[in-house]
């Protein structure tokens, strides 16, 4: 993860959700939907984007992120785990937040939604919400470039023309940056493979200059 997808205390976008309100990370893909059906509602099984299915899902719920009850420490702490959600969707990741006082379905913190789950789960910050989450409890909206978390935008309502924006503002900057990225990573697999050969040839080598007796003939 580089330093512009890294999240730490006084990051601009850890102060935005560090501020009481409850989080759900979703696609520009998935949010349309969210309008279409009026609700948030929890995954079913059919789409299952982690190979198993993951413990709020077990409970039948809904996952939320909670950057606020527990200390600031014990947050950034497990910041390793929950920052990539931040960033997952290309070419922007919306964070709807929602005023836990107006949610009516159960709300299950950690430890307790590991209790009977077998399925992963952040410490401390994720949340399960038991049942739909109406749409109309969300009070704002993040929409965040998954390259570089200092970019994003906080609006209190998000209709179709905005989220659109936002979609042709980072596509650019997500597409050059995963061009990057896939450029570093075929480096790194070749300059692999180049020490692997080299080591092969040192071993070779190592063999063709034993004396004959070593070698069994």
């Amino acid at each position: 993860m580089s330093n512009s997808t890294e999240i730490y205390a006084n990051h601009p976008l850890f102060r935005e959700i560090r501020n009481g309100l409850l989080w759900h990370r979703t696609s520009a893909d998935e949010y349309r939907h969210i309008r279409i059906d009026g609700a948030i509602t929890p995954n079913d099984g059919r789409i299952d984007r982690w190979g198993k299915p993951y413990a709020c899902q077990q409970l039948g719920g809904i996952s939320l992120f909670d950057f606020t009850t527990e200390p600031e420490e014990k947050v950034l702490w497990e910041a390793f785990k929950w920052q990539e959600f931040l960033g997952d969707s290309d070419p922007v990741t919306i964070l709807l937040g929602l005023d836990r006082s107006k949610l009516t379905g159960r709300l299950i913190p950690y430890p307790q939604n590991k209790e009977g789950t077998t399925g992963n789960v952040i410490p401390w910050v994720e949340v399960c919400h038991c049942g739909p989450i109406p749409a109309s409890t969300v009070t704002s909206y993040l929409l965040v470039c998954p390259v570089d978390y200092s970019r994003f935008r906080k609006v209190a309502t998000l209709d179709e023309a905005t989220l659109s924006l936002m979609e042709k503002e980072f596509d650019p900057i997500v597409r050059a940056e995963r061009r990057r990225q896939a450029l570093a990573f075929a480096n790194q697999q070749e300059e692999l493979r180049r020490r692997i050969r080299a080591g092969t040839k040192q071993r070779s080598s190592r063999e063709d200059v034993r004396p004959i007796d070593q070698r069994g003939e």
